[in-house]
């Protein structure tokens, strides 16, 4: 039997999706976990990606705004001293339908073959109280019901949510060069159109928008597809960028 999981949310990821479900009530809507897989069957949730301000939302599929999506992927994983990784996501589901669709299914297998610890996925419900009902998708394509947590400040470890610049005393020295890192007593001259942090996050925005004169859903299993996407441009740009 496969071993427990468990996702713990930060208060601010948490917030955001519960906030981001009233918005755009009664339709639907969703966004993108990032955060850290744990070797104990922990997932922790540090921010949640919003759709964009130019998403397109209906009764029962919505569309990210690529460019909005893929900005702010980077200024939220920018901002933390760790790895932060598309772990997952969630959308909302009409009625009190809290289990996956068949099309979610094969999408979910999908997705979770090709990662070690698999994927989550989380579905809201508004019948009428605001729910999320999580999942843990294992690399075989089984389900199993994950609990879920918002820290209050005494479960994640506080080196997974420190932020890279909290004090003027560890900011950066900027030239005429670029940037220049004086952190552990040495300089590393950083072209001035480089991202400093080393994390670069692509959006496929050809394949989030709906094909011209038709208005087709986008699925579940298309947004799996395109994270799938971000989270390999996530792990290369960080690697690239430590390797400099």
């Amino acid at each position: 039997m496969e071993s427990p999981q468990t996702v713990i949310f930060t208060q601010r990821a948490f917030n955001a999706i519960v906030t981001e479900t009233i918005s755009k009530h009664p339709i639907e809507t969703g966004g993108i976990f990032l955060g850290y897989v744990m070797d104990n069957g922990t997932w922790i949730v540090v921010e949640n990606v919003a759709p964009g301000a130019k998403s397109t939302h209906r009764s029962a599929y919505f569309e990210y705004d690529t460019a909005f999506v893929t900005y702010l992927a980077n200024v939220l994983a920018n901002q933390y001293k760790g790895n932060l990784q598309i772990i997952g996501l969630w959308h909302r589901h009409p009625g009190s339908m809290d289990v996956f669709s068949s099309t979610d299914d094969q999408t979910n297998r999908n997705y979770a073959i090709d990662h070690p610890h698999g994927a989550i996925s989380a579905l809201v419900n508004c019948d009428p109280k605001w729910r999320m009902t999580m999942y843990h998708v294992s690399q075989n394509g089984e389900y199993q019901e994950a609990e879920w947590f918002v820290d209050e400040g005494d479960l994640i470890p506080e080196d997974l949510v420190a932020l890279r610049y909290i004090n003027p005393e560890n900011v950066p020295v900027f030239d005429r060069r670029g940037v220049v890192n004086t952190d552990n007593g040495h300089e590393d001259v950083l072209d001035g159109g480089s991202d400093v942090v080393g994390h670069t996050v692509s959006f496929d925005g050809e394949s989030l928008s709906s094909p011209q004169g038709t208005l087709r859903p986008y699925t579940f299993r298309m947004a799996l597809r395109d994270i799938r996407t971000v989270i390999n441009n996530l792990i290369k740009g960080t690697t690239d960028g430590n390797n400099q």
